[in-house]
């Protein structure tokens, strides 16, 4: 038994835990809780993510329907039926498919609205705005037949919408200023109901909007033209030449342009090109087309004379036509946002809109600040995971982008990723509660617990473990600093002892492998870190580089003149500094071939780099050469540039890094027919030498290149 426990690291390890087990359990209690606790907060944090990803999916199908309110109400039974609080903000951060009161004030008091919903007839009366008298309409909105498929067809109304107008906003000391002021306004109610239908994906309702509108006290007829000036909607009583339209729309702006023809007043409002609308539009062009609405003149005269009646009655019919319109065709939501920009504009004092009980409805109310996080989610698609408090709770809140996708460009336009941002929270105080009560269980037995381990750790494992590990250790460092002599010397036999052993043949072989290096090219060795688990791959890439052929001159007659060993000798002494030339310019040695050497360049300064190196080679050759060499050694050097395939060559078992193609093949043609001590350039690499005054290249003869059809030109690069 004692044997197995010297051998075995495994019956240390037990031997540790029957101590650790006998002198206390804390410590895996205490391990239990925490891992207990990440395990909760995970799931807690998996049910949440898998909630948010399949909410997402309901709302796209939902969405994709058309039909707004079908989504607000899956929304408000997800805020119902689950534990979970569901939030939807559009690109711009604002929140849409409010909750269930939000967006709605139930404490109007307004006995005109309760008439008017008692009476279903319309109302009207003077109100006070300072110091100033507005009048104000009650106009009912009648459940049609095309109201019935969101609003109880029994109920004969729908609502009330009041409108209340400024007149001091378009009144002005000439009748023609605000005739046009009035026509203004209106075509930008039309404008704005227009608008919508279109991004709704129902243009063909646009035809029936451009035929309502002339129902509209003093509005004889409303056209949309595209940006060619072609007829695209409204009745076909004229066509205003396209030459007129398309000169409007040369400034690339939308101001009103008016044109008095005597008995009515055409006013052009430009339609400019918004992101929404690109999706049918394109986004080439700032301007999809313009909007020409005839006001009858005399109509607009008769409006001069009572201005608070009777035009605060056009304003909310043409409110009414936008309102209905986007109703129609589903997209309730957006009510509220399209409130806004009418009430935005100057001549409206008030505009209100109340449900069949009476309460205000389409109200916009502050969200959530979520701007930290909005920006990134909008434009970098990120989903966003974060813990906050809410009264005293504490809630995992999950931000997750809904992609803009291809079926959705009709509604959202094609011209950002993310449409909208989809919120997820999720309350952890069951979770909390659980974590907390485990840590006040364990609490003093983990305490004592971890106390007696301290204990045995420090005294069994400082010997068993510790300070062989430590030799180890010291092993690594002195091998990580170059000293590849150094040796684990640990007596256990057990598996501590034998991974030192391990460590010690490791390092014999790091020292092998460190020799090994001196016969393989560095593309070889960068090769070998490159490669993953599965070893070098056979096989390569195309790349352009330099090659390098070079070769000594008269070795032939020098080694049969003089013995093997200074043979030997002298070859080794000319090909070391031929390649320590090489690699201080940047090159890597391929191979020696004999007395041939096949290097490498690479980068911007390639060919420069490999000319540089070939002529201080020929300068060290000629100047240190020995007695017996100089005048009977020379070097020929061939440079050549071009397209090659670098990679493993070979075989599975035997392989080697290297370079080969046709270009390779001509830098050895060069080589082999450069004379002594004379360096030869081809011509794609003396296209890169051209573009510096550092050489001078003296074109010789077209060179006859074996493989080669047409002779090839080449360039000596002179030295001396």
């Amino acid at each position: 038994m004692f044997k197995k426990i010297q051998t075995r690291l495994e019956f240390k390890i037990l031997l540790l835990l029957v101590a650790v087990l006998i002198l206390g359990f804390g410590s895996y209690v205490v391990i239990t809780i925490q891992e207990e606790s990440r395990a909760l907060l995970h799931q807690h944090r998996l049910i949440l993510r898998n909630s948010s990803e399949t909410l997402m999916a309901g709302i796209r199908n939902v969405m994709l329907t058309g039909k707004a309110p079908f989504a607000s109400e899956f929304v408000n039974d997800v805020r119902q039926s689950l534990d979970i609080d569901l939030t939807i903000y559009d690109r711009f951060g604002r929140e849409v498919f409010l909750r269930e009161g939000e967006g709605v004030d139930h404490t109007v008091d307004d006995a005109t609205v309760a008439e008017v919903l008692s009476s279903n007839e319309m109302k009207s009366l003077e109100m006070k705005d300072g110091n100033q008298n507005v009048f104000s309409r009650y106009e009912p909105l009648v459940n049609r037949p095309e109201c019935w498929r969101c609003h109880d067809k029994n109920e004969p109304l729908r609502g009330v919408l009041q409108v209340a107008f400024h007149p001091e906003k378009v009144w002005t000391s000439s009748n023609t200023e605000t005739q046009r002021k009035l026509a203004s306004a209106v075509g930008n109610f039309i404008a704005t109901a227009f608008r919508t239908i279109m991004v709704g994906g129902y243009g063909d309702r646009a035809d029936t909007l451009m035929e309502s509108v002339r129902s509209i006290p003093g509005i004889e007829a409303a056209q949309v033209y595209s940006k060619d000036g072609f007829l695209s909607f409204g009745p076909e009583l004229y066509e205003i030449p396209d030459t007129k339209i398309i000169d409007i729309l040369k400034p690339k702006n939308t101001r009103h342009v008016f044109q008095d023809t005597g008995k009515k007043l055409r006013v052009f409002i430009p339609l400019d090109n918004q992101d929404r609308c690109q999706v049918c539009h394109g986004s080439k062009f700032p301007m999809r087309g313009i909007l020409v609405v005839d006001f009858k003149k005399d109509k607009l005269e008769e409006f001069l004379k009572d201005p608070k009646k009777r035009f605060t009655e056009v304003l909310q019919w043409a409110v009414f036509e936008g309102f209905r319109s986007i109703m129609l065709v589903g997209k309730a939501n957006a009510v509220r946002f399209y409130l806004d920009e009418i009430r935005s504009q100057a001549v409206l004092h008030k505009l209100r809109v109340f449900d069949k009980e009476g309460n205000e409805r389409f109200l916009n109310p502050k969200p959530r600040d979520r701007s930290q996080y909005h920006k990134g989610i909008v434009e970098n698609k990120d989903t966003v995971e974060f813990v906050e408090t809410r009264a005293d709770d504490e809630f995992t809140v999950r931000l997750s982008p809904l992609p803009n996708e291809g079926r959705c460009h009709s509604c959202h336009g094609k011209n950002h990723p993310v449409r909208a941002v989809v919120e997820v929270a999720a309350s952890r105080e069951v979770i909390n509660a659980t974590i907390q009560a485990n840590k006040v269980r364990s609490a003093s037995i983990g305490a004592v617990t971890l106390l007696l381990v301290y204990l045995v750790l420090r005294y069994f494992m400082r010997f068993v473990v510790v300070k062989p590990v430590q030799v180890i250790e010291g092993v690594a460092q002195r091998v990580g600093g170059g000293d590849l002599s150094a040796q684990a010397e640990v007596n256990s036999k057990d598996e501590i002892g034998n991974l030192a052993q391990r460590i010690n043949e490791m390092v014999i072989g790091l020292r092998e492998r460190f020799h090994l290096q001196k016969f393989v090219s560095q593309q070889t060795v960068e090769a070998v870190r490159r490669a993953d688990l599965s070893g070098v791959r056979l096989g390569g890439e195309r790349k352009v580089a330099t090659v390098f052929f070079s070769d000594i001159r008269g070795f032939t007659a020098y080694s049969e003149k003089v013995q093997p060993e200074r043979v030997i000798a002298m070859l080794n002494h000319c090909l070391s500094r031929q390649s320590a030339l090489v690699r201080k310019y940047g090159g890597d040695i391929d191979k020696y071939v004999g007395d041939e050497l096949v290097a490498v360049f690479e980068g911007e300064e390639m060919v420069n780099n490999a000319v540089r190196a070939a002529i201080e080679i020929q300068k060290d050759i000629e100047n240190n050469a020995s007695v017996e060499e100089k005048g009977v050694i020379n070097i020929g050097i061939g440079i050549n540039t071009g397209e090659m395939v670098m990679g493993a060559m070979g075989s599975d078992e035997r392989m080697d890094y290297t370079v080969i193609g046709d270009n390779v093949n001509l830098g050895a043609r060069l080589c082999s027919a450069a004379k002594a001590s004379q360096i030869l350039v081809s011509e794609s690499a003396a296209t890169y030498i051209k573009t510096t005054s550092e050489f001078k290249l003296h074109e010789l003869d077209p060179l006859v290149v074996k493989g080669k059809e047409a002779p090839l030109k080449v360039y000596e690069v002179p030295w001396k």
